[in-house]
């Protein structure tokens, strides 16, 4: 970790969200929600079963280990400044990626299919609410996950602010009490509404990172010295890589908070003083790291158009060699994409948000 001149960088965060955000790519390419690739169907790829997950842990691990050092800075928490940077860092591609699918969805004649009420839950960030019954609009459907964070930073801010003596105690029962209503709800109801709000509202995960970052913060020798051990370093990175093999094994209440705990452990291996494994501190992985939102946001439209397209064409290739050409092709033009988007269009965003930050962090600033 760097901390020169008030400026921190949390090594491997970006390299983690690199692998977050290809896991999500790669597992929706084949998802009939966002294309059709003629007789191709059902092959998607996710080396990490829940890459969504992880991107929640390290949000929450990075907003709070942010906090905490402003407040021990400042011996406060600007909540104005940090809401700003939130919405510069979230709002411009966020709302600029609706009006590219607006005007792309019209080329095909579907614009229709974000003229309807539901479209309010996506322009106040209140996606996961359609997500949760099913009946979310395709196209912008992913925006759930955006929807939970924005939410989350309505109360955390506030909490590190005016409890940041007892913070690690309100971060425990914050995450129990989650964890305690969907699994009661699904004990009593089964997979419910009730079950699927806390589901797929994972503040729980939030937490973990949160509580991760508040013992990391303070020093916590046991919490360090365990999640930093070889060993522990080692099972969680066969546990995160292989989790789409054994994750449907983990009862369903329980399955998010334990890919959650890896996640977490994995943040912790980067953080040693000399990863074991793997390190995911280099130049490749951090410049994935930093497009990682945009190549979240726009991933689905491009596998759309370019799912239209191909379908116009006759490939004359064995099935094998195409999954490898539509997978080849469909990660270099949405990186390439995602990098010209924060080129052109988010970088004066972050600029402008750097004038705001108490705490720099090129984590922050070059990621979500």
């Amino acid at each position: 970790m760097n901390t020169k001149s008030n400026t921190i960088h949390l090594h491997g965060l970006n390299g983690l969200r690199a692998l977050a955000a290809i896991s999500v790519l790669w597992g929706h390419i084949f998802q009939d929600t966002f294309g059709n690739w003629n007789n191709l169907s059902g092959y998607g790829i996710k080396f990490i079963t829940d890459g969504v997950t992880m991107f929640f842990v390290i949000s929450g691990f990075l907003i709070t280990y942010l906090l905490l050092h402003e407040s021990e800075k400042t011996n406060t928490v600007d909540i104005p400044k940090f809401y700003m940077r939130r919405i510069l860092r979230i709002w411009p591609i966020y709302y600029g990626y609706i009006l590219i699918v607006l005007g792309i969805l019209s080329l095909f004649h579907l614009q229709g299919d974000l003229a309807t009420p539901k479209m309010w839950y996506y322009l106040f960030f209140t996606a996961n609410i359609p997500f949760i019954t099913a009946s979310g609009i395709w196209p912008i459907v992913h925006y759930w996950s955006i929807g939970v964070e924005e939410q989350f930073y309505l109360f955390w801010p506030w909490l590190v602010k005016f409890g940041k003596k007892n913070i690690l105690k309100i971060a425990i029962i914050v995450c129990c009490v989650w964890m305690a209503c969907k699994w009661g709800s699904y004990m009593v109801f089964g997979k419910c509404w009730a079950y699927r709000f806390f589901s797929v509202t994972r503040f729980d995960c939030m937490m973990i990172g949160a509580i991760g970052a508040i013992l990391y913060f303070n020093k916590n020798v046991v919490f360090n010295k365990f999640f930093t051990n070889k060993w522990i370093t080692t099972t969680a990175w066969i546990l995160l890589l292989a989790s789409d093999y054994y994750a449907f094994l983990i009862p369903a209440p329980l399955r998010i908070e334990f890919l959650a705990i890896v996640s977490l452990a994995v943040i912790m291996s980067q953080l040693a003083d000399k990863p074991f494994i793997i390190n995911l501190e280099n130049r490749f992985f951090d410049f994935i790291g930093k497009i990682s939102y945009g190549i979240y946001v726009i991933h689905p439209i491009l596998i759309f158009v370019f799912s239209k397209l191909y379908s116009t064409l006759n490939i004359g290739l064995p099935n094998a060699l195409q999954y490898v050409l539509i997978y080849s092709f469909m990660t270099l033009i949405t990186i390439g994409l995602a990098w010209l988007s924060y080129t052109f269009y988010e970088k004066p965003f972050l600029t402008l948000k750097s004038r705001f930050a108490i705490i720099q962090s090129k984590n922050s600033i070059d990621g979500k």
